[in-house]
């Protein structure tokens, strides 16, 4: 063996370990540097904050402080919805609310006690049937109401009440146009056929009361519908009047005679007369003084107070009466 040769490999293994061990001190170096690096960064804070570097964004102070936030506004909203949606019963006040009225357009009043409700609730809860009991009404208009009107129905209701039955109120107002209310007829010849002779027939009944004081042991009446009249008003209510043709016979000597006899109503005469109960006015009574026959109550006469049987003079006789006076008479066909 060559010694020349083995030395030169010996001296070449001595020359890859020098390199080896240079590398290793510098690497051994640098990472002494970062780590002394790192010790000051974290020292100059405080020792509080530890060195950022690549971390997630969860464990930054920004990220920190975004989910505080976050939980801060989402507990928020969990205690608002317990206390707004969780445990309350929500109602609708007004779905059902509507108004009932009657009376003439125009003139028609109205007021809380018009108000018809029926609100939706469990009617088993009494916290809730509490609550709906105490409710109250009011409305935009009462008065010289019409067809066509728009009124708002507001349903009052006490907040504090509400909280402590655990009610949510969803809607508590309601506009109703007005409707149904009847209207004045401009004249007798507007009143509709089924109008009219629901006028007679109330007229027939109260003619054939009129009458029966009069019929007995003396006298016998009996009366033939005529003829019937609107008198319309300016202000106020129109008024019907049905005339009669009333014969009286006198039974002890036989005699009879011929006058007329009205009765009359002086409400509800209007488009609705039909859906309501109207009531009819008058009386009547006779006697003899001597040979004269007087007649008593709703007899039409002329001014000079003579009883007529002449079928002419029923109109002239009816605008003079004093409670029709200043009154436009027109004929309504029955």
């Amino acid at each position: 063996m060559d010694n020349n040769q083995f030395n030169s490999n010996n001296n070449s293994n001595g020359s890859y370990n020098a390199s080896q061990a240079g590398s290793y001190n510098a690497n051994s170096q640098q990472n002494n540097a970062y780590q002394y690096d790192q010790q000051n960064a974290y020292s100059n804070n405080g020792g509080n904050i530890p060195p950022q570097g690549n971390m997630p964004f969860y464990k930054t102070t920004k990220g920190i402080i975004a989910i505080a936030l976050s939980l801060v506004l989402i507990l928020g909203l969990v205690y608002w919805g317990f206390n707004n949606l969780i445990g309350y019963t929500r109602i609708d006040l007004a779905k059902n609310v509507s108004l009932k009225l009657s009376g003439e357009s125009g003139t028609a009043t109205l007021s809380s006690s018009n108000v018809r409700n029926n609100v939706d609730y469990d009617k088993s809860n009494e916290k809730l049937k509490t609550f709906v009991n105490s409710i109250r009404y009011s409305v935009s208009k009462n008065m010289a109401i019409k067809n066509g009107d728009k009124v708002k129905v507001t349903v009052v209701y006490s907040e504090s009440l509400a909280k402590e039955c655990k009610v949510k109120v969803t809607n508590a107002e309601k506009e109703i146009t007005i409707s149904g209310l009847g209207e004045k007829f401009e004249d007798g010849s507007k009143v509709s056929s089924e109008v009219a002779s629901k006028m007679k027939t109330d007229a027939d009944s109260k003619m054939q009361q009129m009458i029966s004081g009069i019929n007995g042991a003396v006298w016998e009446a009996t009366p033939t519908y005529h003829s019937m009249y609107l008198a319309k008003t300016t202000e106020g209510n129109d008024i019907v009047i049905a005339v009669y043709d009333l014969k009286l016979l006198y039974k002890q000597t036989n005699r009879s005679v011929n006058y007329f006899v009205y009765t009359y109503c002086t409400s509800g005469v209007n488009t609705n007369y039909e859906k309501n109960s109207i009531l009819w006015n008058g009386y009547t009574s006779v006697s003899i003084i001597g040979n004269n026959l007087y007649g008593y109550g709703n007899f039409l006469q002329t001014t000079d107070r003579r009883l007529i049987s002449d079928a002419s003079l029923i109109e002239s006789c009816i605008t003079t009466n004093r409670l029709f006076t200043g009154k436009t008479i027109t004929k309504i066909n029955a």
